[in-house]
């Protein structure tokens, strides 16, 4: 299999038919048709249905597709920037982020990331199950707390000290009424790490499945909660919530990740590197 015929078969499925991909490329219907026959003769299964008017992508087809067509444009990009003699970050690039950071820090980083890099086309979601990045066609992922994983790498970027926080009406009383996620069986004991460390037995009274709904919770003064300082700081800040002080233990970790499957093109180590300068005295 030669690597040309991938990037034809690549050029005529991206835009849905040997005639389009021709005006598109300048490159002749019956060249174009060569090749993808090649590549089909050398892999011994059928790529495209063919009828009298158009094509149409089989599920083998389709499966070459979607794993090939980001790394032949990762190496496209690299081959340009080489030949111009610079590493140019450009293209889309597609981020996956979990929900909170999303809400709370995304917007204002993805529009300055677009005004330091106006040749790159931004696309972010956010998530809170952990997305197939390879699969489903994401450049890079940010993770809180990531698991040891042989197909990504990165790096940490922000460490967070989750915070007993709550509003200043709520009494320090023992025990203490607590919003959680996720309720145990047995009451926890929360473990204040400032100096003086002290144990605060806690209670809960509410279980809600979203930061963002138990922080509105706490500010009704109903309980204590565990919640992250991007969270919180405005509420702090304004006097409409306390700190007790940061829980003991690991901090949460936020890391941004790519697959180990395909080297870093030039836009995804500028978005990398971007955030590593956004978060340099987090």
């Amino acid at each position: 299999m030669r690597l040309d015929d991938l990037s034809d078969f690549v050029l005529v499925a991206s835009h849905g038919g040997y005639s389009q991909a021709s005006r598109a490329s300048g490159r002749s219907k019956a060249s174009l048709s060569r090749k993808v026959m090649d590549l089909e003769a050398s892999l011994g299964v059928r790529l495209f249905e063919r009828g009298a008017r158009s094509v149409h992508l089989t599920h083998e087809g389709e499966l070459l597709l979607s794993r090939t067509a980001g790394p032949l444009g990762d190496i496209s990009e690299t081959v340009n920037a080489l030949r111009d003699g610079r590493a140019h970050a450009q293209g889309r690039l597609r981020v996956n982020v979990p929900s909170l950071f999303g809400l709370m820090m995304m917007g204002r980083l993805a529009a300055e990331f677009t005004a330091a890099y106006p040749d790159v086309t931004l696309e972010v979601s956010m998530d809170d199950r952990e997305v197939d990045l390879v699969n489903e066609g994401y450049d890079l992922v940010v993770r809180a707390n990531p698991q040891a994983d042989s197909e990504l790498v990165g790096f940490c970027f922000l460490r967070e000290e989750l915070l007993v926080v709550a509003a200043p009406s709520l009494r320090d009383t023992q025990p203490v009424p607590v919003v959680v996620r996720n309720a145990t069986k047995n009451p926890e004991i929360w473990r204040i790490a400032a100096s003086p460390g002290r144990d605060i037995a806690t209670k809960p009274v509410l279980e809600l499945s979203a930061l963002t709904m138990i922080r509105d919770a706490v500010l009704t003064g109903i309980g204590a909660a565990k919640l992250p300082p991007m969270l919180v700081a405005g509420d702090l800040e304004a006097g409409r919530l306390v700190s007790w002080g940061p829980v003991a233990g690991k901090p949460t970790e936020l890391w941004v990740l790519h697959t180990s499957r395909r080297f870093a093109s030039a836009k995804v180590t500028a978005f990398m590197q971007f955030l590593k300068s956004a978060f340099a005295d987090a």
